[in-house]
């Protein structure tokens, strides 16, 4: 992963790392300024990185909350941010990067949201998609149980949400300030694979996000260390791929 000077309000290992392998993959097109689309791009700390950067950024995202966020706290000359839909920007312009980060999980259609992207990316453009494994710790041990009991025990949900409140955990997530962050697809790799190839799409690369680090109880420890939040994500790197919580994947026009 690069080395960078860090502007966003990321502070936990998982994001930065997932903003470091971003940085990478544009870093190896050389040159500058690029156009760069993020699909779904919530309150903007990618945005905002690439346009430190000195990149040329649009940020659009269908949560008003979301964007007026990045609007008040993110301002560069380079960085634009829109309520919008994908489908909104097709008027045959394209983009030399296009990011979609930790969108899929919850779309209802994301082969289409996919094959729009496709159509706004340029013909040696790169795409880089981040999304949790449908199949890892996380989502397997935290997010599928605790959205089966939202939707099955009203009582134990309130009971558990008091406790996590309790545990300092807060319920938002400084990726998006959206009131619904629920999950509606749980990706496997092969899924991923195959979405890819019918949107006209290969992978190039493929990179683990974390490991268990924000599965409880370790998630207990490991939020108050940053230093074992690090140590989680190294662990990634040495596991298989699907053993992962999340995927980082490159992809590039067939």
């Amino acid at each position: 992963m690069v080395k960078f000077n860090n502007v966003t309000e990321y502070r936990q290992a998982e994001d930065l790392k997932r903003l470091g392998y971003i940085l990478e993959k544009i870093e190896t097109i050389q040159r500058k300024p690029l156009n760069i689309l993020e699909v779904g791009c919530g309150n903007g700390n990618i945005c905002y990185q690439l346009a430190y950067e000195g990149h040329k950024v649009k940020g659009i995202d269908l949560d008003e909350a979301s964007i007026a966020y990045g609007n008040s706290h993110f301002k560069h000359e380079n960085l634009h941010f829109e309520v919008k839909a994908a489908e909104d920007l097709i008027n045959g312009h394209t983009y030399d990067v296009i990011i979609c980060s930790e969108v899929l999980e919850h779309l209802y259609q994301p082969l289409n949201v996919l094959k729009t992207i496709t159509r706004l990316l340029s013909d040696n453009g790169t795409l880089i998609v981040t999304t949790p494994n449908g199949i890892g710790p996380r989502e397997l041990l935290v997010t599928r149980p605790f959205q089966w009991v939202k939707h099955h025990s009203r009582l134990l949900f309130k009971l558990i949400t008091f406790i996590k409140k309790m545990m300092g955990y807060k319920g938002t997530t400084i990726q998006s300030s959206s009131y619904s962050l629920e999950h509606v697809q749980f990706l496997h790799l092969k899924d991923l694979k195959k979405i890819a190839q019918e949107c006209g799409l290969k992978i190039t690369c493929i990179s683990p996000a974390c490991f268990i680090e924000k599965v409880f109880p370790f998630s207990l420890i490991t939020k108050l260390s940053v230093r074992l939040q690090w140590m989680d994500c190294k662990i990634a790197d040495l596991l298989p791929i699907t053993m992962s919580s999340g995927f980082l994947i490159t992809l590039e026009k067939a």
